[in-house]
C-alpha cells in the first residue's frame, strides 16, 4: 500500500500519509489511536472494522460522517486471483496502482465505495483491492469464543480467495431470513435455495480447512506447542444439497413455530482441537494464543498464495507471550516480510520494541495525530 488518507475516523487526525514500502512501527500511548489507524488502513478490505464496530461508531464526535481512501497496487491485475479479477475488472490493462475510497454519511446511514473513480453497485464488486490481517492479544476470541467468531474468520477469508462464495454466502443468508419467518406456502421455495446456497458454501469452508489443517498443525508447532494441534470442520448437516434439504424438511414445523432455523452453515463451527481435546475447553492461556496465532498466519499465506502478500498488522501482538513465544512470532512475522509483506506494528513505548520490527521506520502518535519520529 503507497498512500492512506483519512478524513473525520474515530479521534485520528485528518491526515494524507505515504506510507513505507516496507511498513511501520507506530509508538504511542494506549488510547492515542495506533488501532485505530489500523483499523482506517483495513477498513478497505471488507469496508467493515475489523473490531466489529458499526460504521457510525467509526465517525469523529461531531461529524457527519468518514471517509478512507488508500492507493495500493493493483492486486494480481491479471486475474490470477479472486481479489485481482475482481479490481482488475476496474483497472486499463497498463495501470498498475488502484485507488479505492470508502464514504459514510451518518445522516443517512449510506456507504459510497469507488474504485478509481466508478461506484461500485456493490460492495462485493470492490472487496479485495486492500488486503490484510490482524494479529493481536484479542484474537484470544478464536479460541475461546463462540461458533460466530470463527464463522466470521471463515466467511471473510473465503469471501476474498474463493470464487462465488461471497454471492452464496449472500444467497443463503437472505434465503434464511426469509425461511425463518415464512408461510406453509413458500417456505419449501424458500428451503431449496438454502439448501443449494448453503451445500456450496459448507463445500467451500470444508475444503480449505482440510487443506490448511495439517499446516495449522505445524504453526502451532513451530510457535511453540507441544501437544498436537487439530483443525476440523463441524457440521449438524454436511454433505450434499439433498442431505441439507433433507434436513431442514426434518426441522421445519420445530423451527417455523420458533421463528428460527436449526440446521445449516450458520450453526457450523470450525473446532480447534488440542491432543484430540476441545481447546477452548481444556487449553491454557498461552495454548489460545498459539492457536489463534497460527490462524492468523494462515490466513496470511492463503491471501498470500491467492493474490500475492498482504499487509500484516501487529496490534501490540507480542503482548502476553512468553520470551521463547515471542521470539518464534517474529521469525514467522520476518518470514512473511521477507515474502513482500507490509508490516505495520503498535506498541506503546520504544523500549518495547519486538526485534521482528525494529528496524521499520518509526511513527510516532498522540491525540490521534501521525509524525514521522
Amino acid at each position: 500500500m503507497a498512500r492512506l488518507s483519512v478524513r473525520s475516523f474515530r479521534a485520528l487526525a485528518d491526515a494524507d500519509l505515504e506510507l513505507p514500502g516496507a511498513g511501520v512501527v507506530l509508538v504511542g500511548p494506549n488510547g492515542h489511536g495506533k488501532t485505530s489507524l489500523l483499523e482506517a488502513l483495513l477498513y478497505l478490505e471488507v469496508f467493515r472494522s475489523f473490531r466489529g464496530a458499526r460504521d457510525r461508531e467509526l465517525v469523529r464526535f461531531g461529524e457527519d460522517g468518514f471517509r478512507v481512501e488508500a492507493t495500493t497496487e493493483a492486486s494480481d491485475a491479471d486475474g490470477g486471483g479472486v481479489a485481482g479479477r475482481q479490481v482488475a475488472q476496474w483497472l486499463p490493462a497498463e495501470r498498475l496502482q488502484t485507488v479505492v475510497t470508502a464514504g459514510y454519511d451518518a445522516r443517512t446511514g449510506e456507504k459510497r465505495v469507488t474504485v478509481n473513480g466508478l461506484k461500485a453497485a456493490r460492495l462485493a464488486d470492490a472487496i479485495g483491492a486492500v488486503r490484510g490481517v490482524v494479529l493481536s492479544p484479542s484474537d484470544v476470541e478464536l479460541a475461546t469464543g463462540g461458533a460466530r467468531v470463527r464463522r466470521g474468520l471463515l466467511d471473510v477469508l473465503l469471501s476474498l480467495t474463493v470464487r462465488g462464495y461471497v454471492e452464496e454466502l449472500g444467497h443463503y443468508r437472505r434465503a434464511l431470513r426469509h425461511r425463518c419467518r415464512a408461510t406453509p406456502a413458500d417456505v419449501a421455495d424458500w428451503e431449496a435455495l438454502l439448501a443449494r446456497a448453503g451445500a456450496a458454501v459448507a463445500a467451500a469452508r470444508r475444503a480449505w480447512v482440510e487443506r490448511v489443517a495439517p499446516r495449522y498443525a505445524a504453526l502451532c508447532a513451530e510457535i511453540g506447542e507441544t501437544l498436537e494441534a487439530g483443525l476440523c470442520y463441524a457440521s449438524r448437516a454436511s454433505g450434499s444439497e439433498d442431505e441439507l434439504a433433507a434436513a431442514l424438511a426434518r426441522s421445519r414445523d420445530r423451527d417455523l413455530a420458533r421463528g428460527t432455523t436449526s440446521v445449516g452453515p450458520h450453526r457450523d463451527d470450525l473446532r480447534l482441537l488440542l491432543g484430540g481435546r476441545d481447546l477452548g475447553v481444556y487449553g491454557s492461556a498461552g495454548q489460545w494464543r498459539t492457536a489463534a496465532l497460527a490462524l492468523r498466519l494462515i490466513e496470511a499465506e492463503t491471501l498470500a498464495e491467492r493474490d500475492g502478500p498482504p499487509v500484516i498488522c501487529l496490534d501490540d501482538a507480542f503482548a502476553e507471550l512468553d520470551a521463547d513465544r515471542s521470539a518464534r512470532l517474529g521469525r514467522l512475522v520476518e518470514r512473511l516480510a521477507s515474502r513482500g509483506s507490509q508490516v505495520f506494528a503498535t506498541v506503546p513505548r520504544e523500549g518495547e520494541m519486538p526485534a521482528a520490527v525494529e528496524t521499520l521506520p518509526r511513527w510516532r502518535i498522540r491525540d490521534g495525530a501521525v509524525e514521522a519520529a
